[in-house]
Protein backbone atom coordinates (compact mmCIF):
# COMPACT_ATOMS: atom_id res chain seq x y z
CA UNK A 1 0.00 0.00 0.00
CA UNK A 2 1.13 3.52 -0.53
CA UNK A 3 2.49 5.83 1.81
CA UNK A 4 -0.44 8.18 2.90
CA UNK A 5 0.27 11.95 0.92
CA UNK A 6 2.76 13.74 3.49
CA UNK A 7 1.54 17.50 3.61
CA UNK A 8 5.53 19.03 3.38
CA UNK A 9 6.16 17.07 0.58
CA UNK A 10 3.18 17.15 -1.84
CA UNK A 11 3.86 20.75 -1.22
CA UNK A 12 7.77 20.34 -2.18
CA UNK A 13 6.93 18.43 -5.12
CA UNK A 14 4.03 21.10 -6.10
CA UNK A 15 6.24 24.10 -6.04
CA UNK A 16 8.66 22.15 -8.15
CA UNK A 17 5.89 21.70 -11.06
CA UNK A 18 4.61 18.41 -10.12
CA UNK A 19 1.79 18.33 -11.64
CA UNK A 20 -1.46 17.97 -9.05
CA UNK A 21 -3.10 14.56 -10.81
CA UNK A 22 0.46 12.81 -10.56
CA UNK A 23 1.56 13.77 -6.75
CA UNK A 24 0.45 10.80 -5.45
CA UNK A 25 2.85 8.63 -7.53
CA UNK A 26 5.69 11.07 -7.28
CA UNK A 27 5.56 11.02 -3.35
CA UNK A 28 5.21 7.14 -3.86
CA UNK A 29 8.63 7.38 -5.85
CA UNK A 30 10.34 9.96 -3.55
CA UNK A 31 9.68 7.73 -0.50
CA UNK A 32 11.48 4.87 -2.80
CA UNK A 33 14.42 6.79 -3.54
CA UNK A 34 14.55 8.18 0.19
CA UNK A 35 13.72 4.44 1.57
CA UNK A 36 15.96 2.47 -0.84
CA UNK A 37 17.60 4.21 -3.42
CA UNK A 38 18.88 2.00 -5.06
CA UNK A 39 15.45 0.75 -5.96
CA UNK A 40 15.01 3.97 -7.90
CA UNK A 41 14.83 3.32 -11.54
CA UNK A 42 14.99 6.53 -13.61
CA UNK A 43 11.66 7.74 -15.26
CA UNK A 44 12.96 10.56 -17.51
CA UNK A 45 16.55 11.05 -18.32
CA UNK A 46 18.80 8.66 -19.81
CA UNK A 47 21.32 7.10 -17.85
CA UNK A 48 24.05 9.67 -20.10
CA UNK A 49 21.84 13.16 -19.12
CA UNK A 50 21.48 11.65 -15.43
CA UNK A 51 25.05 11.51 -15.26
CA UNK A 52 25.41 14.77 -16.38
CA UNK A 53 22.83 15.98 -14.60
CA UNK A 54 24.50 14.41 -11.56
CA UNK A 55 27.88 15.77 -12.52
CA UNK A 56 26.47 19.47 -12.62
CA UNK A 57 24.81 19.11 -9.46
CA UNK A 58 27.82 18.06 -7.84
CA UNK A 59 29.56 20.88 -8.80
CA UNK A 60 26.82 23.48 -7.88
CA UNK A 61 27.13 21.79 -4.32
CA UNK A 62 30.28 19.65 -4.08
CA UNK A 63 30.83 17.49 -1.22
CA UNK A 64 33.43 19.03 1.46
CA UNK A 65 33.93 18.68 5.39
CA UNK A 66 30.68 20.21 5.86
CA UNK A 67 28.31 18.19 3.90
CA UNK A 68 28.66 15.43 1.80
CA UNK A 69 27.35 17.10 -1.51
CA UNK A 70 24.40 17.14 -4.21
CA UNK A 71 25.61 13.25 -5.08
CA UNK A 72 25.12 11.50 -1.95
CA UNK A 73 22.01 13.21 -1.55
CA UNK A 74 20.86 12.06 -4.95
CA UNK A 75 19.81 15.12 -6.24
CA UNK A 76 20.10 14.33 -9.96
CA UNK A 77 17.22 11.75 -9.17
CA UNK A 78 15.20 13.77 -7.39
CA UNK A 79 15.08 15.67 -10.36
CA UNK A 80 14.64 12.87 -12.76
CA UNK A 81 11.13 12.26 -10.30
CA UNK A 82 10.34 15.88 -10.40
CA UNK A 83 10.89 16.29 -14.48
CA UNK A 84 8.90 12.79 -15.08
CA UNK A 85 5.99 14.32 -13.21
CA UNK A 86 6.03 17.40 -14.68
CA UNK A 87 3.98 18.41 -17.66
CA UNK A 88 5.30 17.84 -21.35
CA UNK A 89 6.10 21.05 -21.67
CA UNK A 90 8.31 21.28 -19.16
CA UNK A 91 9.58 17.52 -19.75
CA UNK A 92 10.20 19.16 -23.44
CA UNK A 93 12.18 22.30 -22.17
CA UNK A 94 14.28 19.61 -20.05
CA UNK A 95 15.29 17.49 -22.76
CA UNK A 96 15.60 20.73 -24.99
CA UNK A 97 18.12 22.64 -22.73
CA UNK A 98 19.73 19.40 -21.67
CA UNK A 99 20.87 18.72 -25.52
CA UNK A 100 22.34 22.36 -25.19
CA UNK A 101 24.67 21.54 -22.75
CA UNK A 102 25.89 18.58 -24.80
CA UNK A 103 26.11 20.48 -27.66
CA UNK A 104 28.27 23.37 -25.87
CA UNK A 105 30.58 21.01 -24.88
CA UNK A 106 31.00 19.55 -28.24
CA UNK A 107 31.39 22.76 -29.79
CA UNK A 108 34.03 23.74 -27.13
CA UNK A 109 35.65 20.64 -26.21
CA UNK A 110 34.71 18.07 -29.20
CA UNK A 111 33.11 15.67 -26.71
CA UNK A 112 29.56 15.27 -24.87
CA UNK A 113 29.95 16.68 -21.47
CA UNK A 114 30.20 13.31 -19.03
CA UNK A 115 33.63 12.75 -21.11
CA UNK A 116 35.21 15.77 -20.55
CA UNK A 117 37.77 16.11 -17.88
CA UNK A 118 37.26 17.72 -14.90
CA UNK A 119 38.78 20.78 -15.45
CA UNK A 120 36.80 21.21 -18.79
CA UNK A 121 33.49 20.36 -16.85
CA UNK A 122 34.31 23.31 -14.43
CA UNK A 123 35.52 25.18 -17.17
CA UNK A 124 32.43 24.77 -19.36
CA UNK A 125 30.27 25.25 -15.59
CA UNK A 126 32.05 28.25 -14.86
CA UNK A 127 30.71 30.23 -18.16
CA UNK A 128 27.16 29.29 -17.82
CA UNK A 129 27.08 30.25 -13.82
CA UNK A 130 28.72 33.59 -15.18
CA UNK A 131 26.02 33.75 -17.55
CA UNK A 132 23.22 32.96 -14.32
CA UNK A 133 22.59 36.66 -14.23
CA UNK A 134 21.38 37.44 -17.79
CA UNK A 135 20.74 34.34 -18.91
CA UNK A 136 19.16 33.60 -22.26
CA UNK A 137 20.47 30.43 -24.03
CA UNK A 138 18.82 27.06 -23.55
CA UNK A 139 22.13 26.12 -22.02
CA UNK A 140 22.39 29.32 -19.28
CA UNK A 141 18.36 28.32 -18.79
CA UNK A 142 19.08 24.49 -18.04
CA UNK A 143 22.15 25.93 -15.66
CA UNK A 144 19.63 28.11 -13.80
CA UNK A 145 17.13 25.48 -13.57
CA UNK A 146 19.51 22.44 -12.45
CA UNK A 147 21.15 25.02 -10.04
CA UNK A 148 17.40 25.82 -8.22
CA UNK A 149 16.54 21.77 -8.00
CA UNK A 150 19.80 21.27 -6.97
CA UNK A 151 19.26 23.39 -4.08
CA UNK A 152 15.83 22.65 -3.38
CA UNK A 153 16.64 18.95 -3.97
CA UNK A 154 19.56 18.69 -1.42
CA UNK A 155 17.83 21.10 1.41
CA UNK A 156 14.90 18.49 1.23
CA UNK A 157 16.71 15.47 1.59
CA UNK A 158 17.90 13.68 4.84
CA UNK A 159 21.58 14.86 4.04
CA UNK A 160 20.74 18.40 3.57
CA UNK A 161 18.09 19.41 6.23
CA UNK A 162 18.48 16.82 8.51
CA UNK A 163 22.31 16.35 8.99
CA UNK A 164 23.59 19.35 7.46
CA UNK A 165 20.82 22.03 8.87
CA UNK A 166 19.91 20.32 12.22
CA UNK A 167 16.23 20.61 11.13
CA UNK A 168 14.38 18.59 14.61
CA UNK A 169 11.16 18.69 13.44
CA UNK A 170 8.59 20.89 14.60
CA UNK A 171 9.42 21.76 18.33
CA UNK A 172 7.93 23.97 20.89
CA UNK A 173 11.22 25.72 21.84
CA UNK A 174 11.29 27.37 25.97
CA UNK A 175 13.63 29.80 24.29
CA UNK A 176 15.13 30.92 21.36
CA UNK A 177 19.19 30.82 21.07
CA UNK A 178 19.49 33.00 18.36
CA UNK A 179 22.13 31.67 15.47
CA UNK A 180 25.09 29.33 16.65
CA UNK A 181 28.49 31.27 16.28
Amino acid sequence: MPDPIDRRMALALLGCGVLSTRIAAAQHQAHTLQKSPADYRLQFFSPEEDRLLDDICEMILPADEHSPGAHSAMVHRYIDLVVANSDRESQSVWRTRIRAVEDMAVARFGKVFTRLSGSEKADLVRVLAARAAQAATAAELFFLDARRMTLVGYYTSKIGLIDELGYRGNAVLAAFPGCPG
